[in-house]
């Protein structure tokens, strides 16, 4: 067998699989988009949640891009409230190599954090896990809860 023609057997075998991996990518983004009926979705621009009994959990979609080194840290949380659930990523819905997606991380208030209205915080940060925290992106969430 010819180089020339290995070289062509790689490329379509190439081919093949990143065609392969960008449609379950697409459809992974179709399955992440629709969150459970009982989860509200907050962005980075609205920072004040308000939960209840009736829907404990909530869920933060942050932007972010990993093929820069940079990611979502749970900063800090009150573990007596809140619980941290799921943490996934949700990929651009267009295949563009570098382009950013988001990070969906899924938290659930404990039972006892209706008992009376709370209000706590959710702060997480963007930043390598090689470099200091001096020049990540830091955002602060207001969970507060109602009381049953």
């Amino acid at each position: 067998m010819s180089m020339k023609m290995i070289l062509q057997k790689t490329v379509k075998a190439i081919l093949v699989l990143s065609l392969t991996t960008c449609s379950t990518m697409t459809i992974a983004a179709q399955i992440e988009k629709t969150p459970d009926a009982n989860t509200n979705v907050y962005s980075e621009d609205k920072q004040n949640i308000s939960v209840t009994a009736d829907t404990p959990t909530f869920q933060l979609k942050l932007k972010s891009n990993p093929t820069t080194g940079y990611t979502w840290f749970l900063r800090d949380y009150n573990s007596a409230l809140v619980t941290p659930v799921k943490h996934s990523f949700l990929p651009p819905e267009k295949t563009l190599i570098g382009a950013p997606g988001y990070e969906l991380w899924t938290f659930r208030v404990k039972s006892t954090g209706f008992s009376v209205p709370q209000i706590t915080t959710v702060r997480m940060i963007y930043a390598r896990p090689w470099q200091s925290g001096d020049s990540s992106t830091q955002i602060v969430f207001h969970v507060t809860t109602q009381g049953k």
